[in-house]
Formats: C-alpha cells, structure tokens, sequence
C-alpha cells in the first residue's frame, strides 16, 4: 500500500501490482460518475448513518439539553418547596414567640406553655437545618449530575464528529483510488504509445483528439498530459485552454516518480500543489509509465500525467460534512484534511499559518480514530473527532481527517 509523504509532493515508495492486474473502464467510472456530494452521502449512509447523536436529534428523545433542563427543574422546584417550608418555620416561630409572652404572663399557671414553647422553637431551628442541609446536599448532587452530562453529551458528540471524519477520509482514499486506476489503464492507450513511439502531427494529433474525447468523460481532470523521456510535454489534452505542450517537467515530482517505476503496474503521484498545467489551479497529479506497445512491461518510452481537480473533491468534501454536522448543532464548526505534518490541503476555514497546531497533531496521530475533548472549559477550547486514512484495496493517501467544533464559544 502506497501513501503521500507528510508533505505530499513526494512518496515513500512505489506500488507493485501482480502482472495479471485489471483495471476495467467499468472500474475506472464506478466513482467519477456519481457527483461528489453523492458519494460522501453514500458512504456516509453505509458506514452506519447518524448514530446514536443524530437519532436523538431527529427523534426528540434523551439528549443533553433535556437532562441538563430536568436537572435544573429539580433544583427550580427543590428551592420552591424550601422557601414554603422556611416561610412555615416563620410562622411557627412567632406563634412560639407569641406562646411564651403569654406563659410569662399567666405567671405560674404558664408555665407548662412556656415549656411547649420552647419545644415548638427547637423544633423549628432543626427543620431549619434539615432543609438547609438537604438544599445543600441536593444542589451538590445537581451539580455533579449536569457536570457528568455535559461531559457524557461532549464525549458523544465527539464521537459523532470522529465518525464522520472516518467516513470523510473514506470517501477520499475510494476516490482517489480509482485515478491510481485511469493513469494506468490511459498510459497503454495506442493513441499515446504512437505518439511517443513515432513522434510527428499525425500521431500527435491524434493523441490529442483521444485525451480530449477521454476528458469529456472524467470531468474530474484538468488536464492530461503526455512527455517524452527528457520531460519535455508532446501533447496534451485541452491545448486551448492550458499551453502546456513544450513545458519541461523533468524536475516534477510526478515525472521522476513515474521514471523510477519498473512496470506498467506501478505508478507515481504528487500530492497537493498550484499546478502551472492547470493554470495555478490546485491539483493532485498521477502519472504512469508509458510502454512500449501499451505493454506493461515494455520498454519506457515517455510518462503520461492526470492532472486531477483537487478543489473540486476537498472542498467538497469538508463543505458536505460541516452542513450535515451543522444541522444539529448551533455551535461553529470546521473540517479539515491534512497531512501528517498538520499542513492542511482542504478546510471550511481559515487555519493559522495553514496547519493544524502541533499539540493537536499529537492527539491525531496517536490513534487511527479518536475524539479530543477538552480537560476544562476556559478559553477557547474545541471538541474534535479525528481519523486517519485507512486506505481502499491497494490505495491509501496517509491524510487525516479532522473535525473541529466549538465547546464554550458564543452560540451562534
């Protein structure tokens, strides 16, 4: 299994498939023909739905707010019955008050009043205490109990954003897996082969005409582009609106990478970057191998690069989790996707100096999924659920997913 490195214009090695692998049409479209939002709701439905969270959020049941209402109704109405009882110990008193300003003056015969008197006075001052202890002792109880609440609601909804940062992540590898699939099965095109094989207008033309019929079809692409062993671009596939035919790309990434490989099985890649055969546009860009004959192991005759349409999959990705999320809570939230430095290639927000704090990272990469929650409530805390790249079939990008979510900040 093959990933990006941390900083996502090189790889830590090169991916071998058996000699007999296929890669159908059939395959190579099973992704590219659903619209990007589709895919994310899709897998998002198969990889168990809303979850617990979300039910309770649809269905109106036990949620944190409700037990948070009924623990302070508790403490409403505990505070009530105290000060009727405290408003009854008033009367009491003065009527024990009044008995023995009576008893004193009925002398002797009064006596046994100011003794019933004096009863009736400490029996007020200890229901006095037992309601000023039970008052303390439940407010206490209250207390904790909203306390584990908020922490329990806070643990859940963090898991809720890690479920969702699993299924993101997911959508990308599956996505991405299928362009590890077209660079393959497009390097043994015959119409490219010839124009490598036998360079002139004619075959040129012709593999101009094929790159574009292929791009009226995968709109996911930029651009394809084919080069020569020196790295010099012979033809690519949407001349009119990137020059990109005549460029040198020996010092790309993508072109060495596809250099280096030893079969037509293999593949080379470059991660996230402004790329100048897409006009500055931000791309990911795949590139294969072209062989001698389309065979996979033939000899090496020229490099063929997708250009792939980076926004039009991240930042649709991170925008349909934050509107599902956001739906259910009123508290600002952003998804990210980043490298394992922290460097962040797709955001619903701005992000400091473009990467995910160090201390943050730490917590991301100790796991494969998680939540953060915060140990306090002070300053600007966030809860977060996170999840690296788990990888589809033969693929996987080594990024990360991470959702963050307001924990004390204004409601919006």
């Amino acid at each position: 299994m093959r990933e990006a490195s941390a900083g996502g214009l090189h790889v830590s090695g090169l991916i071998v498939f058996p000699a007999d692998a296929m890669f159908s049409p059939r395959k190579a479209k099973m992704l590219t023909s659903r619209g990007t939002s589709d895919i994310f709701a899709f897998f998002f439905t198969l990889h168990g739905g809303e979850g617990a969270y979300g039910m309770a959020a649809k269905t109106g049941g036990i949620t944190q707010d409700r037990i948070s209402q009924l623990a302070n109704n508790i403490t409403v109405r505990l505070r009530e019955s105290i000060s009727d009882i405290q408003s009854v110990n008033d009367d009491i008193h003065v009527l024990s008050i009044n008995a023995k300003i009576l008893a004193a003056k009925s002398g002797s015969s009064g006596k046994a009043f100011a003794v019933v008197a004096d009863s009736v006075r400490g029996m007020v001052g200890r229901t006095q205490g037992i309601t000023d202890s039970l008052q303390t002792s439940v407010e206490a109880t209250v207390s904790e109990l909203m306390e584990i609440n908020s922490y329990l609601g806070t643990k859940v909804r963090a898991e809720r954003l890690s479920q969702v940062a699993e299924n993101l992540i997911d959508v990308v590898d599956r996505n991405l897996y299928e362009r590890s699939c077209d660079v393959r099965w497009w390097a043994t095109e015959a119409a490219v082969t010839a124009a490598l094989e036998s360079p002139g207008a004619e075959t040129v033309s012709r593999c101009v005409g094929r790159l574009a019929l292929i791009l009226d079809s995968y709109t996911v692409y930029l651009d394809i582009v084919v080069c020569d062993l020196e790295g010099k671009i012979v033809a690519n596939g949407r001349p009119g609106r990137f020059a990109s035919t005549g460029l040198d790309v020996a010092a790309s990434e993508w072109f060495s990478s596809a250099v280096r490989t030893s079969s037509g099985n293999e593949y080379g890649f470059e991660g996230v970057h402004r790329s100048r055969l897409a006009g500055g546009s931000s791309a990911l860009v795949f590139s294969c191998g072209v062989r001698e004959g389309g065979s996979p192991d033939g000899r090496l005759v020229g490099v063929l690069g997708i250009v792939f349409n980076w926004d039009g999959l991240g930042a649709v990705v991170v925008g349909r989790a934050k509107e599902m999320l956001a739906a259910e809570t009123d508290r600002p939230l952003h998804a990210h996707i980043a490298y394992r430095d922290g460097t962040v290639i797709a955001s619903t927000g701005s992000v400091p100096e473009g990467k995910i704090p160090g201390s943050t990272m730490e917590s991301v990469l100790s796991s494969v999924r998680g939540t953060i929650i915060p140990a306090d409530r002070e300053g600007g805390r966030f809860i977060a659920g996170y999840a690296a790249s788990r990888g589809f079939e033969t693929y996987r990008t080594g990024w990360y997913a991470i959702i963050q979510e307001e924990a004390d900040g204004e409601r919006r």
